[in-house]
């Protein structure tokens, strides 16, 4: 599956961070209302299951949103895979909002880590943070399990410059606030800080 990211408007993601390719092509797919059964299969198939992160799943799930069947064989409820869709996506959201906030509260990795969904490995004679969430993990599980990889991995970058925007929901790693991006300055008392340093009303 062709990922298109709009992080890469801010910074190409370097080949070896696969694990945050997964989660924001994720982000990214489900934000879009034309993102259906199809498109998860292919996210699935690209970011876990080829990889080897995981066995193909039976079902897909998210708490108060429901279950669809993964199968191709079974065709989901467009309708709940909606709710799926945006439940998961939101939750993902939430924590790393909460991951990226100063002070950061980083419950989402230790949650990945405790509940066996990541885990420290010898990934080509070094040692490395991989993601091995269950099949029967709900969505949000799973994405944040990746998340988790990249955070866990790079945790300098998490606490000095990663960002979730609050206008477009990216997240990005720049120095201009936590709650905006770069194409979105960061409102802070009334004013518009800009990423570069510099400042409008």
């Amino acid at each position: 599956m062709a990922t298109s990211l709009a992080f890469a408007r801010v910074a190409p993601i370097p080949t070896h961070r696969t694990a945050l390719a997964g989660g924001l092509a994720f982000l990214e797919g489900s934000a879009s209302p034309a993102w259906g059964a199809d498109d998860l299969r292919a996210w699935f198939t690209e970011h876990l299951i080829a990889p080897g992160c995981m066995a193909t799943p039976l079902l897909v799930t998210e708490p108060s949103a429901g279950t669809v069947a993964f199968d191709t064989a079974l065709p989901a409820s467009a309708r709940t895979l909606r709710l799926i869709l945006v439940a998961a996506r939101s939750r993902v959201l939430t924590a790393l909002r909460d991951l990226t906030a100063s002070p950061s509260d980083d419950r989402c990795l230790m949650g990945s880590i405790f509940a066996g969904r990541v885990s420290r490995e010898r990934v080509q004679g070094s040692a490395g943070w991989v993601a091995h969430p269950e099949p029967t993990a709900p969505l949000s599980g799973i994405v944040l399990s990746l998340f988790a990889v990249d955070a866990l991995s790079h945790r300098e970058l998490y606490s000095d410059l990663a960002s979730v925007c609050d206008t477009c929901h990216r997240l990005t790693f720049h120095e201009g606030g936590r709650r905006g991006c770069p194409e979105h300055p960061a409102r802070v008392s009334g004013v518009y800080c800009k990423v570069d340093g510099g400042e409008r009303a």
